[in-house]
């Protein structure tokens, strides 16, 4: 049976927002994995392994309080509280078992793996509350260590795939707690690509690239004033110290065929694709979307858009920028 551990809440509550390695307790995992989740699962069966959530965290939840994005304070604290048991869970040894223990009894295990599990880039994935119930189920995804062995080769390699595991943490009464083990799922499916509202293209010689080129070599390279290129009453703050050396667009789109004399308060939407040169001769590409408004008859950078344009028309979306070859 489920023993439930609570925590004196203090005399002053305070609404604590929960955030993603909250809950974590401030572990450093250790990078092991339990081995006998499986068997103990066909020995005992399902309820065995919710009987290994015997024993919650004494983890004080916070009181309840909507957030913008639809969740509870508790529902996003599940979030973290669950990052931390799939680590313990994932970090588990039969010699060091670590703080396992504070998350399930770990007499239920009755066997914990030998072996050392690596893993890395532990994080949430998920949190979708469970209708009509307190439980709310949150996904968490690593990096694990695994050995690949070629049957033609007889050859092994090391591989750090991404796995996914879901949890089933409890919100109700005031706290937190995990009901029954992680299960390893598959990967969430990828959803089609969506259809961008920039199709016309700007060439290089155009004012309006002619902008958001010095624009983005301000504010990525350091090259040139930042303001020169804003319109007024903008704030943008270049990035320091400045990670590029050399800031190519290599395609400039835009929503609407901008004009080479526009007139005052007239507006393009663009989405420029940026091949990146740091000094030690590394090179990324990165798309940026901008708004750009038209003053005393020349183009300015009004806004840095938080994502690209989309559009409901019914036609094939913007191509996916390719990754550059060498630096320009």
């Amino acid at each position: 049976m489920a023993r439930e551990k609570r925590v004196k809440e203090p005399k002053e509550k305070k609404v604590v927002e929960a955030k993603g390695s909250s809950w974590t307790h401030g572990r450093q995992m250790s990078g092991r994995l339990l081995s006998g989740v499986l068997f103990l699962a066909i020995a005992c069966g399902p309820l065995a392994l919710f009987a290994a959530a015997a024993r919650p965290a004494a983890v004080a939840s916070a009181p309840a309080q909507t957030q913008a994005a639809g969740l509870t304070s508790e529902q996003q604290a599940a979030g973290g509280y669950a990052l931390g048991f799939v680590g313990s869970w994932l970090g588990a040894t039969k010699e060091a078992p670590g703080d396992l223990g504070s998350y399930v009894d770990l007499a239920s295990l009755r066997q914990l793996s030998a072996e050392q599990w690596q893993y890395r880039d532990l994080s949430v994935v998920s949190i979708t509350p469970i209708k009509d119930t307190t439980l709310t189920n949150v996904v968490v995804a690593a990096n694990v260590k695994e050995l690949t062995v070629s049957d033609s080769s007889e050859s092994s390699s090391t591989t750090w795939p991404r796995r996914y595991f879901q949890v089933a943490v409890s919100t109700g009464e005031d706290t937190l707690r995990v009901v029954g083990l992680p299960a390893q799922v598959s990967a969430p499916v990828q959803g089609k690509t969506t259809a961008l509202a920039y199709s016309q293209t700007i060439a290089s010689s155009d004012p309006a690239a002619e902008t958001v080129s010095a624009f983005l070599g301000a504010y990525l390279a350091g090259s040139g004033d930042l303001s020169r290129f804003s319109s007024p009453g903008t704030d943008f703050t270049a990035v320091t110290p400045a990670p590029y050396a050399n800031v190519n667009v290599v395609e400039l789109r835009s929503d609407v065929v901008p004009s080479k004399t526009p007139a005052d308060g007239d507006t393009v939407k663009v989405l420029a694709t940026v091949s990146l040169l740091s000094p030690l001769e590394q090179q990324l590409t990165s798309t940026y979307t901008l708004t750009l408004t038209a003053r005393a008859s020349r183009w300015e950078v009004s806004a840095l858009d938080l994502a690209p344009q989309a559009t409901s028309e019914k036609k094939s979306a913007t191509p996916a920028p390719s990754p550059s070859g060498t630096g320009n």
